[in-house]
């Protein structure tokens, strides 16, 4: 696990390529990669990294060459099936210098070219330099795990795991986006491929990024499966299932450094505990974060499975003073991101670290299983499709009718949206647009589902399954830049790697073909991994519930955050920016603080701008 910079100069004459400025841009990721570091730099590539030292502790320093030192790669992550791959290349002639999974994609490259991502299964962000053609690559995985942001200016491209790697370089502007401060105030996160500036991009997930004389040219080498309903019934399906995510989790307990598991109590983490239980020799230590508050608390569940398989466990409780590192999740995410569970998971690594360097995690499990209450919710709106104009008709008639502040307002007027709309956005783009200035409006060019390039049509012929709309949307969107956004910013935050074996791309292919009444049947969802796991888990965790990861945001706000949030609705600075209508966003806290209703969500996501606009001294107005 490293983090990775640097630039390349695709044009004749292009300036800014250094190692001075490579080593700058390192030591602004250190954080990732604390170990070791290494650059390698020409006339017309930088490339640098900075290493958390997990496989091959002795020889595996990078950056990495192949024989004959005509291609050069440096990369963050880790590739599971390296050593099934290196068989492979060895036995067509190829020879390694080193025991690290980097050194297969040299020589992948050399064998299969621009197509050699389609080998690997993995979480990794590459950068690769092919001397004797001049040509450069960037690569993402499948799934956007890692992460890896671009600016392409001035004939020149700068990248890096972090944005902060970039604004090293003095050419990149610090432009603000403002369709990117549209749908951040929308979703709570940026989605690719915007970033928060103007000028700084976000590779998408699952695609090469080839520059050399001719610019810069961006492929797709993974879709998620759309048309491939599965091939099998559901009792020979359940044993393949767990013979894959054991294989899944096998793949990601190899590692030449201590190791451990994050355990939420939630299905998909016990699952994992589970099967690393099985597969070990040893106790798992597992780690576990809870609140103080009363309604929050998984431990009961966490306990259950840390019992049953005797397992080294340790609990965190977070308190309301853990706001105090709010600045600093800011600083590491480099951008507004306003999912508040970002709290608990920072200490959550933290306490982790202390003990292992490697945890596994059950993320991805929600968005391929049917984990999430807005599925079915979606699901019973497609139910009543042909009545959807009445309804619609009905709640735009209701929602003219309501008081502004009326709990449900926002609800009615939505009856109108299509189903892909109500299930992405809900209501919230329609509340959003109440937070920001007229000014501000007027250069936003999109609705979100109109920038992310998704139809508001209802649902179009061609799906394989009734859910595989909604469950692309979020492995592309709400997966990517949400959930793994999050656990990368934050283990890291701490020199922590987090692998999921839910993440596999084989489990996220699997389960695409299964059909909805294998997730989902009645009130119940995760079906098929119940069915599957019911002998290996305490029954009190199989029972159906779903808290989320979530902090008590409702009492805080109008606790111990409640000066913090009055301070920022009140910034001069801020107000003069033109960006927000904060006497609208004023009476929105005004309604949380008196309880009429709860506006933790869009408050969170106003905070974090507010003190990331700080942070980076922005001032200038829209």
């Amino acid at each position: 696990m490293c983090g990775i910079c640097g630039t390349f100069a695709y044009r004749e004459g292009a300036a800014g390529v250094s190692a001075a400025l490579t080593r700058q841009m390192c030591d602004q990721i250190v954080h990732r990669g604390p170990d070791e570091e290494g650059i390698y730099c020409d006339k017309q590539v930088a490339l640098g990294m900075r290493r958390l030292s997990i496989i091959d502790l002795d020889t595996g320093s990078q950056p990495i060459f192949n024989e004959d030192r005509s291609v050069v790669v440096v990369f963050n992550g880790e590739i599971y099936n390296f050593a099934e791959l290196r068989a492979i290349l060895e036995s067509k002639g190829h020879r390694f210098a080193t025991d690290t999974d980097t050194e297969v994609i040299v020589h992948l490259y050399e064998e299969y070219g621009d197509s050699f991502p389609e080998h690997l299964n993995g979480m990794f962000a590459i950068a690769l330099w092919d001397i004797r053609r001049r040509r450069f690559l960037l690569v993402r995985d499948r799934l956007g795990q890692k992460p890896l942001y671009y600016a392409d200016v001035n004939g020149k491209l700068v990248f890096g795991s972090e944005i902060k790697t970039i604004l090293q370089d003095g050419e990149v502007p610090r432009r603000l986006d403002p369709q990117a401060v549209y749908n951040y105030m929308v979703l709570g996160y940026v989605p690719q491929p915007r970033s928060i500036y103007r000028d700084v991009r976000k590779l998408p997930p699952a695609t090469v990024l080839v520059a050399d004389q001719g610019g810069v040219r961006m492929q797709r080498y993974w879709e998620y499966p759309v048309h491939q309903p599965m091939a099998t019934d559901y009792h020979a399906a359940r044993p393949a299932l767990r013979e894959l995510l054991t294989d899944a989790t096998r793949l990601r307990m190899v590692s030449d450094v201590p190791l451990g598991a994050f355990l939420s109590g939630g299905l998909d983490s016990s699952i994992t505990v589970a099967l690393m239980a099985q597969l070990s020799d040893r106790p798992i230590q597992t780690f576990f974060i809870d609140f103080e508050e009363a309604g929050y608390s998984e431990r009961e569940y966490a306990r259950a499975v840390a019992q049953r398989y005797g397992t080294e466990h340790r609990e965190f409780v977070v308190k309301p003073d853990a706001i105090s590192v709010l600045d600093d999740i800011i600083r590491f995410c480099d951008e507004p991101f306003g999912d508040s569970s970002a709290v608990p998971t920072y200490y959550l690594s933290r306490m982790t670290r202390e003990h292992v360097t490697v945890a596994l995690a059950g993320d991805g499990g929600d968005e391929s299983f049917g984990g999430y209450r807005r599925y079915r919710a979606v699901l019973d709106r497609r139910e009543a499709g042909r009545l959807q104009p009445v309804w619609a008709a009905v709640g735009s008639g209701i929602h003219r009718l309501l008081p502004r502040a009326a709990p449900g307002r926002m609800y009615f007027r939505s009856l109108g949206t299509s189903n892909l709309e109500f299930f992405a956005v809900g209501t919230q783009e329609m509340e959003a647009r109440d937070f920001f200035s007229r000014g501000f409006l007027e250069t936003v060019d999109h609705s979100l589902l109109e920038d992310l390039g998704e139809p508001h049509s209802a649902d179009a012929n061609g799906w394989s399954d009734p859910l595989t709309k909604y469950a692309r949307f979020d492995v592309n969107w709400y997966l990517a830049d949400d959930i793994l956004t999050k656990v990368d910013r934050m283990s890291m935050a701490h020199s922590l790697e987090v692998r999921s074996p839910f993440l596999d791309y084989r489990v996220i292919e699997s389960a695409a073909r299964m059909p909805v009444g294998w997730k989902i049947r009645g009130g119940d969802t995760k079906v098929i991994l119940k069915d599957t796991f019911c002998d290996d888990l305490p029954a009190s965790v199989l029972d159906p519930r779903k808290r989320g990861f979530s902090i008590p945001l409702t009492e805080w706000f109008r606790g111990e955050l409640k000066p913090q949030l009055n301070e920022a609705l009140h910034d001069a600075a801020l107000e003069r920016s033109g960006l927000f209508n904060m006497r609208e966003l004023r009476g929105l806290a005004e309604e949380h603080f008196s309880g009429r209703r709860s506006r933790k969500s869009q408050l969170w996501r106003f905070l974090v701008f507010a003190r990331w606009w700080h942070q980076n001294q922005l001032t200038a107005a829209v």
